[in-house]
Order: structure tokens, then C-alpha cells, then sequence
């Protein structure tokens, strides 16, 4: 394949990435107005931004990401884009609590395939020498989303309604699936492809069957669950607490997620590549770095009195954790066969959105619901946010780095890694 075609099929899986973060995203800038016009508790909030869009996209992205190894991922992808969409669509329908639950499981299950499907592609088209790199460049799509996501759906919401927004967001990727579909063509396999065709059981198995796998995505899982309770929760804080409107705090974090986010991620993944090329080990021990880093920063934010203090120790807190998927992925994809590129991909994902989006959110709503009959409402949701953030970012530091100590040096980072 041609340079440019590369970077053309990189930058239309960015784009895809885009789509996919502005609906999963939507419903976090919109909480407090579904809060009032359906008369929901905290913990109802954190469950439907949470668990709701998680339960099912967990439970959907294995199996997708093993049809993902052995089929046609653009179809694929296309076709997740249209349900996915049209479930966007149905959460502005909802007319209550259990309605838009079930719409948001709509939204995981049709999200499930993409990024395992997008991440194969990258890993067929890119050598490892230059994949974190690329990784990051579509990682770097999920910011640009947020911003645009959290500002746009924030925009609508304060002229036209929550309602509107979800509908207007979710009709994006419905058009863009169509044009997937039949336009975005499937790249040939991997080298390593003619390899035997492993059950679904035995794939897990070699995905599993390493302890250093299993430490760094539970230490990666728990810095996520840190950064899924602030990136829920903080819009609310800031609506509720600061009094800013929806679209001033969707702009703020918006562009926070954006810029913050899209200029370390690509920064971090460019370094890894480089460092990675003397021990690959170093798309493990930058993400541990990272994450011990962001949790002073987290705290602060939640010890402080003053919006500005609180947006711009989050934006340190949250530009750090969120540049450290693309180096975790790329150093799993060196070290696995080609025939479970998606499906190692699914099961990090699997892990950081059940224990990181799943419990987080959750986490910080009921811990809020509990504190507010002692100490009030407003003061609750900070309280929560500083008990929940920086912990989950200490300890996945500590579980990244046993990670990376138990991986040992890998001698040819061509070939896939028979024992860590």
C-alpha cells in the first residue's frame, strides 16, 4: 500500500473515531438537563452515562472484535456506525428513565466493533516502528470529538433542548455508516494472517495467558476509572457548583479534552516510538509515569474553591491519562499474532470501559448521593470526584509498572512474544 493511501485510510478512521466520541460523549454535557426533566438521582445519571453505554458494549465487543479477525472490517464498521446512530437518535426519543437506558445499551452494542476493527486495520498498514505513532493519530480523533461533542451538543441543548441534541448528533454517523459501507475498502491482512485460525476460547487464551497483559490493563483500567468519574462529572460541577451554563462548561472542557488531549497524545505517541525502538517496554513505563503524574493534579482540582483553578488542574490531570491508550495498544499488538489484533484490542477496551466508564461515573454518583444529606449537594460532588480520581490514578500507576517488570525485554518486536 502507497504512503499516501496509508494516510489516507488513517485519517478517514480518525474521522470515523470523531463521530464515535461526539455520541458516546453527548450525554455528559446534558446530565443536568435530563436530571431536572426526568427527575433522576446522581446514581441514575452515572449509570446512564456509564454502565448503560458500557453493559452491552462490553458484553458486544469480543465476539465483534473475533468476527472483526476473520471478516470484513469496513462493512463492519459501516454498519456499526448506522446503529449506533439511529440509537443516538432513540436516547432523544426517550420519555424515560428505563427508555433511554435501554437506548444508551443500544448505543454500546453498536459502538463495539469500531475501534477493535479501526486498530486491525492500523496494525495491517503500519510497521511497529511506526504504529504507536499512528494509534495516537487516531486516538487523537476521540478528543477532537469530545470537544466537539461537548460544545455542539451544549450549544443545542441551551436553544433547542436536550431532546434535539441527541437527535442531531446521532444522525451524523447514520450517513457517514452509509458511505463506509460500500466506499471504505478492507486492507489485506498482516504477514502473519496465514497463520492457523484460532477458536474463539484458545484467542482469549493467548491474550490472557500472560501475567504482564493482565497487570497492565487492570493498572490502565484503574487510571481510566479516575478519568471517566472527572469527565462525566465535571460539566455538572461546573453547572451546578460554578454556576457556568451548559454550553460555557461544554466549551471549557470541551476544548480542555481537545487540545489538551490531541497535543499529548500525539507527543506521546511520537516519543514511545522513538524509545520503544531500544526497549519496547517504554509504552509501559510512560503510561505508568503518566498516571502517577496526573493524580497530585486531580486532587488539586478537587481541593480547590475557583472554576479556573479547577479547569486547569484538570486539564493536566486529564491530557495525561488520556495520551496513554496508543502506547498500551501498540506495545500489545507487538507482542500478539495478527489473527487477534482486534480482539486484543477489545479486551483492553473491554476492561477500561466496564471497570473505568462502567464503575466510574457510578462510583462518583452514588458516593455523591450519599454525601449530600451530610455535607450539601454542591459540596458533595467535589468531595466525591477528589475520593475517587487520584486513588484509581496511584494504584494503575503501581499495576502498569509490575506490568512492565514482569514483561522482560522483548529480542524481536517483529515476532509475536511466546512467554512475558
Amino acid at each position: 500500500m502507497s504512503i499516501i493511501r496509508k494516510h489516507a485510510v488513517l485519517l478517514v478512521l480518525t474521522f470515523i473515531i470523531i463521530v464515535h466520541a461526539i455520541d458516546r460523549l453527548a450525554i455528559v454535557i446534558l446530565l443536568e438537563d435530563i436530571k431536572n426533566d426526568l427527575d433522576l438521582s446522581d446514581a441514575q445519571l452515572g449509570f446512564l452515562s456509564g454502565f448503560a453505554f458500557v453493559a452491552l458494549y462490553v458484553a458486544a465487543s469480543i465476539p465483534m472484535a473475533y468476527v472483526s479477525d476473520r471478516s470484513n472490517r469496513s462493512r463492519l464498521i459501516g454498519g456499526a456506525l448506522m446503529v449506533f446512530g439511529g440509537m443516538t437518535v432513540l436516547c432523544g426519543l426517550a420519555q424515560n428513565f428505563f427508555q433511554l437506558a435501554a437506548a444508551r445499551c443500544g448505543v454500546g452494542v453498536g459502538a463495539s466493533p469500531c475501534v477493535p476493527a479501526a486498530h486491525s486495520i492500523i496494525a495491517d498498514i503500519y510497521p511497529p516502528r511506526q504504529r504507536t505513532t499512528a494509534l495516537s493519530i487516531t486516538e487523537s480523533g476521540f478528543f477532537i470529538g469530545s470537544f466537539i461533542g461537548l460544545w455542539l451538543c451544549g450549544w443545542i441543548a441551551t436553544h433547542y433542548g436536550w431532546r434535539v441534541a441527541f437527535i442531531v448528533v446521532g444522525l451524523t454517523p447514520v450517513l457517514l455508516g452509509l458511505i463506509s459501507f460500500f466506499a471504505l475498502r478492507d486492507p489485506p491482512r498482516g504477514a502473519k494472517a496465514h497463520e492457523a485460525s484460532r477458536g474463539f476460547i484458545a484467542s482469549l487464551s493467548v491474550i490472557l495467558g500472560a501475567p504482564a497483559v493482565r497487570y497492565y490493563i487492570i493498572g490502565s483500567s484503574l487510571a481510566v476509572l479516575g478519568l471517566a468519574g472527572m469527565i462525566t462529572w465535571l460539566p455538572t460541577l461546573m453547572i451546578r457548583v460554578y454556576d457556568m451554563t451548559r454550553a460555557e462548561a461544554g466549551g471549557y472542557i470541551g476544548a480542555i479534552n481537545g487540545v489538551g488531549g490531541l497535543f499529548f497524545t500525539i507527543i506521546v505517541g511520537v516519543v514511545a516510538d522513538r524509545l520503544s525502538r531500544r526497549d519496547a517496554r517504554w509504552n509501559l513505563w510512560i503510561p505508568a509515569v503518566l498516571f502517577a503524574i496526573s493524580a497530585p493534579f486531580a486532587a488539586m482540582a478537587f481541593l480547590s474553591h475557583t472554576p479556573i483553578a479547577v479547569l486547569v488542574c484538570f486539564a493536566f490531570a486529564a491530557s495525561f491519562v488520556t495520551a496513554c491508550s496508543a502506547p498500551i495498544i501498540s506495545y500489545s499488538q507487538q507482542i500478539m499474532p495478527s489473527n487477534v489484533h482486534a480482539m486484543v484490542t477489545a479486551v483492553i477496551f473491554l476492561a477500561l470501559n466496564l471497570v473505568g466508564f462502567g464503575v466510574g461515573p457510578l462510583a462518583v454518583g452514588a458516593l455523591s448521593d450519599v454525601l449530600t444529606p451530610l455535607i450539601g449537594e454542591d459540596e458533595a460532588l467535589q468531595k466525591a470526584l477528589l475520593y475517587v480520581a487520584p486513588p484509581a490514578l496511584l494504584i494503575g500507576a503501581a499495576f502498569v509498572t509490575l506490568g512492565a517488570s514482569l514483561s522482560g525485554k522483548p529480542q524481536e518486536l517483529e515476532q509475536p512474544l511466546t512467554a512475558l
